[in-house]
């Protein structure tokens, strides 16, 4: 999972309203909406707006990154 899905998913749990996120961060209210409520357009966060958003919620970004080490079996 990317990591623009896991911060989305997060967004929604927690019951975060895009616009004040939009107004928050400075990033445009469009950018997060394709990026984090339109599961048809796919398009990931710029690594800026990645910032921007989760210095607004206080979160660390790099607890959305992939664990390098963990490989997938199959």
């Amino acid at each position: 999972m990317s990591v623009t899905k896991k911060i989305a998913k997060y967004i929604k749990d927690m019951g975060i309203n895009l616009s004040e996120l939009s107004r928050k961060s400075g990033v445009p209210y469009h950018s997060l909406y394709d990026s984090l409520a339109d599961e048809k357009r796919g398009r990931e966060l710029r690594a800026n707006e990645l910032t921007d958003v989760c210095f607004v919620l206080k979160i660390n970004p790099m607890d959305f990154a992939d664990d390098p080490e963990q490989k997938e079996v199959g």
